[in-house]
């Protein structure tokens, strides 16, 4: 009655948010409500940082052992001061019973005095307990700070070294330490936090059997040796579970609790997928929970084993039901795969269609521009080609009426160079190798003689036909205008190899220079080689 009296008074004096944090800190570690109380307010009542630090090693020892010498001190000083309030009474009253003697000495000479002994009894005593005890106290109170704050440096450095550890390696911590206390033989434990276990089961139909504990619990090695058995892993190694497995020491878990409204530890609760109006999942809900109470391993194995068959059992129709539905959906969702792949297939083979469509254009163009470009080009060397072969017609017009022009001044010469008794008797080989002999003044110039050699065609012609092109006069043609002869050849002798090509020189200079004065031979020797 004495313990419910000051649990009741401890309640009354903390708010309602302390209330719930102590009542979220006893459900998770089963402390006392004193032990409770005390860390939660070292942690200025942080439950979760309280869970964390309760589980530390030595931490709640150190607590209450820092409580005992808090309340030691508090009971030596306490008591000095009492005593000290004693020893002031006393002395007080021993003035007044002395003051009170002498005033009854005074007015009556009979009257009895107090004994000696009497005011001895009632003189203060000095303790020596209390200074015997306090330099203990004080040596103690030092000793549980150096050894908190040694604590924090390492929880510290222990943080800073390692970082703050993840669900999947705490996951792995967890199934080192289950494997090194119970074995190989185990469920297997998923990697990852509880979300993504949801999500898991939610995208797979599948259900999550969470598993929550700490070693710490009384039952906690029955358990293990519960979810080690044969039986238990034949059943949770089924492809329709996930098996999730939290320390509640650790965050993760620690929500996870609250949040299924778990009371009792160890815990195994089956989550499943609930459906929604439409019949679709939309999230996953609390099945049931397995109730433990004190029992053997093999008969909690059992007792698992049963749990979570009827769980399935109880739960399969609308299981089938839902996963009819989400096998519909992903038909659904194939199908609509397949028309989409369709679509963007014949979407590809149009847009081919469309690009070679464009590349045949263009390409079209392209030889319609260059059959174009080609077309100009030969209009254009057709063009240039009928200017040149009329420029190269009317210089032949014009070398042919310069040859007639030219045969018509010869013809008036002649009759000069035959009556000359002087004169140069010359054999002149043509290019064609027709030979002519032919007489020229001792004036003539060697023009007179290339003249003679350009004009032997038309001569021929007026010879045979006695008519020219331009009337039958051969005295009225003159020589067109602007027009400069230009010759072919050039009058040379084999011996001695002369080359005459001063048409300026007269004649009689020209042959008397290499002695071939006044009969000479004469070869006319193209300058150009002939085309063929």
């Amino acid at each position: 009655m004495a313990d419910q009296h000051t649990n009741d008074k401890v309640l009354e004096g903390l708010s309602d948010s302390q209330r719930q944090s102590l009542h979220e800190f006893s459900q998770v570690t089963n402390a006392n409500l004193d032990l409770a109380v005390r860390v939660l307010a070292s942690r200025q009542w942080n439950t979760q940082q309280a869970i964390q630090m309760y589980y530390e090693p030595g931490y709640a020892d150190a607590l209450q052992k820092t409580d005992d010498a808090q309340e030691a001190e508090k009971d030596v000083s306490e008591g000095l001061r009492r005593r000290g309030v004693e020893a002031s009474g006393s002395g007080r009253d021993t003035q007044s019973n002395v003051r009170g003697a002498e005033s009854s000495g005074h007015n009556a000479e009979g009257g009895s005095r107090r004994k000696p002994e009497d005011s001895a009894s009632r003189r203060p005593q000095f303790a020596i307990t209390p200074l015997l005890v306090w330099p203990f106290v004080l040596m103690l109170r030092l000793a549980m700070l150096a050894a908190s704050t040694l604590l924090r440096i390492l929880g510290i450095q222990r943080i800073a070294s390692s970082g703050v550890p993840n669900q999947t390696t705490i996951t792995n911590d967890f199934e080192h330490y289950f494997e090194a206390h119970y074995g190989l033989e185990h469920p297997p434990f998923f990697h990852g936090t509880l979300a993504d276990a949801r999500t898991a089961a939610l995208r797979d139909q599948k259900y999550i059997v969470m598993v929550l504990w700490s070693k710490e619990h009384d039952d906690a090695d029955v358990f293990g040796r519960a979810l080690a058995h044969p039986d238990v892993v034949a059943c949770l190694t089924q492809p329709q579970f996930i098996v999730w497995a939290g320390d509640l020491t650790q965050l993760d878990a620690y929500a996870a609790a609250s949040d299924s409204g778990a009371t009792h530890f160890p815990s195994i609760s089956v989550l499943g997928p609930r459906a929604a109006s439409a019949g679709l999942p939309t999230r996953l809900e609390l099945v049931a929970r397995m109730r433990n109470g004190p029992q053997t391993a093999n008969a909690m194995a059992q007792s698992l084993v049963s749990f979570v068959t009827r769980v399935v059992a109880s739960r399969d129709s609308m299981t089938r039901a839902m996963q009819r539905e989400q096998d519909e959906r992903d038909a659904e969702r194939r199908l609509r795969a397949q028309q989409n792949a369709a679509y963007e297939a014949s979407l590809a083979r149009d847009q081919e269609r469309d690009r070679e469509q464009r590349e045949q254009s263009a390409r079209a163009r392209e030889q319609e521009i260059k059959a174009r470009e080609e077309e100009i080009k030969a209009k254009e060397e057709q063009d240039a080609e009928e200017r040149r072969r009329r420029e190269e017609q009317a210089v032949d017009e014009q070398r042919t009426q310069w040859r007639w022009a030219k045969l018509a001044q010869i013809h008036k010469e002649n009759a000069t160079e035959l009556a000359s008794a002087d004169a140069a008797k010359l054999s002149l080989r043509l290019e064609n190798g027709r030979r002519i002999v032919h007489s020229f003044a001792r004036d003539s110039t060697m023009q007179r003689v290339f003249d003679f050699v350009e004009t032997r065609d038309v001569a021929d012609e007026w010879a045979t036909k006695g008519v020219t092109p331009y009337g039958s006069d051969l005295a009225q043609i003159t020589a067109p205008a602007g027009y400069t002869h230009t010759y072919e050849f050039a009058l040379v002798s084999q011996f001695p190899r002369v080359v005459f090509d001063d048409r300026r020189a007269t004649l009689h200079n020209a042959l008397s220079a290499c002695g071939l004065w006044p009969s000479a031979v004469l070869i006319a020797e193209p300058l150009f080689e002939p085309e063929d």
